[in-house]
Parts: structure tokens; sequence; C-alpha cells
């Protein structure tokens, strides 16, 4: 079983009827230091999903903002 503890919530993304959501939160994982986290919860079981040191999510939040603009033009 993860070692894990959600340092803090910041969005749920998406879900599905049968109670498993896509979040963004904060998690610490076991020893490490806490990073930002995009994964399907089903209540506390954590599935799959990504976890992303703050350059790594500055870079995604940047690559996303560009792929937007150019899907709106």
């Amino acid at each position: 079983m993860a070692n894990y503890e959600i340092v803090k919530k910041i969005a749920v993304i998406g879900g599905k009827p049968d109670g498993v959501t896509k979040e963004i939160n904060i998690v610490k994982w076991g020893v490490y230091d806490p990073m930002i986290d995009i994964r399907r919860w089903q209540g506390d079981i954590a599935s799959k999903g990504i976890s992303l040191k703050r350059e790594e999510a500055q870079k995604l939040l940047e690559a996303l903002k560009i792929a937007l603009e150019e899907v709106e033009a």
C-alpha cells in the first residue's frame, strides 16, 4: 500500500458516477518532497497518475496555454 499524504486539495477536474474522480492535489509520497499530483482517485485509493516538481508543472502550464491558444485560433 502506498504511503502518501494529501497536503492540499487543489481541484477536481473530472469524475464518473461510480465515485472515481480526476484530481489535482499537492501530495507527499513517502519520504519525498510534496509534488503537484494529477491522478484518478476512488475514495482514498490512488490510481495511475503523474507527479510533477514545481518546475515541471510550470513547463506543463506554459505548454498547455500554447496548445489551447492554437486550438482556439
